[in-house]
């Protein structure tokens, strides 16, 4: 039986993913579904680039 991953590195990974979209909605997703998360912080300043 495999062990579990490391959650962080699931979000993290998912960050990246998203990200790389490159479209705000993306952004949004992940905000949504980690708002406390560190890299929300980093998803909104991503965000704000998107609309520059």
């Amino acid at each position: 039986m495999q062990k579990p991953g490391d959650p962080e590195k699931a979000i993290e990974s998912e960050y990246e993913t998203l990200k790389g979209r490159g479209t705000r909605e993306a952004l949004e997703l992940f905000i949504a579904r980690h708002p406390d998360h560190p890299l929300a912080a980093k998803a909104k300043e991503e965000m704000k680039r998107l609309n520059d």
